[in-house]
């Protein structure tokens, strides 16, 4: 097996991709090649074309960055039935990792990771390529647009530019007109949020739901009117789970199609990537489609 590492030096803290370098080149017997991102979506086309170029060999890809990384890199594979992912988490938002709770740590030990279990796990399938974690508009997607905005302010704590940011939109954001189909049935109403999620954690540090089963053929859908949505923040700062549930539409569903009723685009953060032209989402869960390499002693409980 070849291990192949994409690389994004742009993701987190920039000295990774030397201490990276180092320590694959101690660990005898490893057949790898490191590749570097040189800009956003870079990763996509460097996965088309390694796939390509070595056609006939197994092959497992590493995602060393963050969760717009990741997403990149999956939407690089003709066929994710076929492709084999790991996830050594150096971005500021390494989120889908939260799933597995207090044994994430192992996710940041590349050697439990080389010689990790391989698991079937969910992934969502849009009509705009897939996400691994979540996909997200409204007030969440201007969180993601200020917190770039903010992204300097990470010299003085890695999670400062998330809490300005969202102090920022809980100020600004206004509801627009949504109608939904969760499962083939209708929704619709002025909405403040909308939220899709295979994974249990938004934005680095926003958990919206207690624990996450990325097998279960399900996504969590939770959608906010204005009227709940000071009350639904405060119960997310709170980890009240009760009280998220409580302030929002909230549930379980195989597919769902958000559409904006003025048919305007929306703006969708997508895994961490802002995409804007799209004014029609379709969303589908794909029941273990990925291989994914869980490290030596990782689980998929949260604690």
């Amino acid at each position: 097996m070849k291990h192949i590492f994409i690389l994004n030096p742009y993701a987190g803290n920039t000295m990774f991709a030397e201490n990276l370098r180092e320590k694959l080149a101690q660990i005898k017997g490893l057949d790898y090649f490191v590749f570097i991102t040189r800009y956003a979506g870079y990763e996509t086309e460097l996965v088309k074309k390694i796939c390509h170029y070595f056609a006939d060999e197994k092959l497992r890809f590493y995602c060393c960055g963050g969760s717009g990384t990741m997403r990149n890199m999956l939407n690089g594979f003709e066929d994710l039935s076929e492709a084999e992912v790991a996830f050594f988490p150096c971005g500021l938002t390494n989120d889908f990792i939260k799933c597995f709770g207090g044994k994430q740590k192992h996710f940041y030990r590349i050697e439990e990771l080389i010689n990790g279990d391989v698991i079937s796990i969910d992934y969502i399938r849009t009509n705009e390529g897939v996400a691994l974690n979540t996909l997200s508009m409204g007030m969440d997607s201007n969180y993601a647009t200020k917190m770039e905005s903010y992204r300097m302010a990470s010299i003085f704590g890695k999670h400062i530019p998330y809490i300005l940011a969202l102090m920022h939109v809980i100020l600004i954001s206004k509801p627009q007109e949504y109608e939904i189909y969760i499962d083939g049935k209708k929704h619709e109403g002025r909405f403040t949020e909308i939220l899709v999620g295979n994974g249990c954690v938004l934005g680095g540090n926003i958990r919206f739901i207690q624990q996450a089963d990325v097998t279960d053929g399900k996504v969590v859908y939770m959608i906010v009117n204005n009227k709940g949505l000071r009350p639904l923040v405060t119960s997310l700062a709170r980890k009240d789970y009760q009280g998220i549930q409580k302030y929002a539409e909230f549930g379980f569903c195989e597919n769902i199609r958000i559409r904006r009723k003025d048919s305007s685009h929306i703006v969708m953060n997508f895994d961490g990537e802002l995409v804007r032209n799209v004014s029609d989402w379709e969303a589908q869960v794909v029941h273990k489609g990925l291989k994914f390499v869980v490290p030596k002693g990782g689980s998929m409980n949260a604690e």
